[in-house]
C-alpha cells in the first residue's frame, strides 16, 4: 500500500484500516508502531510506538528513528 493510500484511510477516519496496513506482515516486531500521527508541515504520517518514532529500515523490520539534537 501505497502512502498516498494510507493518508486517504486515515483522513477517512479509518485509523485501525491505515495502521493495520501500515504495520502489514510484521506485526509481532518489538518496534511495531502502535499508532499513527499525521505530519502536517510535510504532509505524511508518521508512525509511533509509545513516544519514539519508529521506521522501516532497507529490509523492511521496525527500526527507531535516532534523532539528532
Amino acid at each position: 500500500m501505497t502512502d498516498d493510500d494510507l493518508v486517504a484511510l486515515y483522513k477517512a477516519g479509518k485509523f485501525k484500516e491505515a495502521l493495520a496496513a501500515a504495520i502489514g506482515e510484521n506485526g509481532k516486531s518489538k518496534s511495531t508502531p502502535t499508532r499513527l500521527v499525521m505530519d502536517k508541515q510535510a504532509g505524511k504520517l508518521r508512525c509511533y510506538r509509545g513516544n519514539k518514532r519508529v521506521e522501516k529500515d532497507a529490509n523492511g523490520e521496525w527500526q527507531l528513528v535516532k534523532l539528532l539534537p
